[in-house]
């Protein structure tokens, strides 16, 4: 017989890019993915062109509409990803751990880049949009995992 595992940490890792950190607040939606490279898991996700629609990162904060969750479901072979036209599921309120884009602080105020998605607290212009009602849970190095905690509170578009 095969042995399926041979060794094992003492302890789990904290957590991986679009896994939801616990169950505060926790409230998802799902859409159906627009982009044609498709959709990493844990970064800022936009309005696509139908009503249900999600388009990676967005270009303006209205339209923000949350954060990809990651599907352990999903075959491994798209390295993390969401494909085009798959059901994505997107975070709209709750923690959610998310690889950061630069440094950043708990308490510290949430941005997003519009073409990548990727979550930091550099200051809002033309490229980056702040997140309404999000805050960093957790300090992070740039590329470090931090918790993140959406609010709820989706901006009007």
């Amino acid at each position: 017989m095969a042995v399926a595992q041979s060794s094992y940490s003492e302890t789990l890792r904290p957590g991986v890019a679009g896994l939801v950190a616990n169950m505060t607040n926790a409230d998802g939606d799902t859409r159906i993915v627009e982009t044609a490279g498709g959709i990493p898991f844990g970064v800022a996700v936009g309005q696509g062109a139908a009503a249900r629609g999600a388009v990676l990162g967005a270009a303006a904060a209205a339209g923000f509409v949350g954060i990809s969750i990651r599907d352990v479901t999903l075959d491994s072979s798209p390295a993390d990803r969401y494909l085009l036209n798959d059901s994505i599921a997107v975070l709209t309120e709750g923690d959610i751990w998310v690889v950061v884009g630069g440094a950043v602080a708990a308490g510290q105020d949430v941005t997003f880049a519009a073409a990548t998605g990727v979550l930091s607290s550099v200051a809002a212009d033309g490229a980056n949009f702040a997140v309404a009602g999000a805050r960093w849970m957790t300090a992070a190095g740039a590329g470090g995992l931090a918790v993140l905690r959406l609010g709820g509170a989706l901006p009007a578009a």
